[in-house]
């Protein structure tokens, strides 16, 4: 028979994982700003020399969160002569 302890259910749901990339958030950030049209895959490559494993998702929701985005295309102007809608 217990004499101590809880029966009550532990927590549930919610992010257990984005701790392990964000204490690498200082080696993330110096990348993009020593390039700055870096890719994720490149973010990633990065990473690997230090010895950081980290997917392309993980990446993308570590952006996701500081509200940032890593958009390649640049704009383009609009056609004259095509209908575009």
């Amino acid at each position: 028979m217990r004499e101590a302890g809880s029966v009550a259910p532990g927590p549930l749901g919610g992010d257990r994982c984005s701790a392990q990339i964000e204490a690498h958030a200082a080696l993330i950030l110096r990348l993009v700003d020593q390039k700055s049209d870096i890719t994720l895959r490149e973010i990633q490559a990065g990473l690997a020399k230090a010895g950081v494993s980290a997917g392309i998702g993980t990446l993308w929701r570590f952006f996701d969160r500081r509200r940032m985005t890593r958009k390649k295309r640049p704009p383009t102007l609009r056609s004259r002569t095509a209908q575009t809608s």
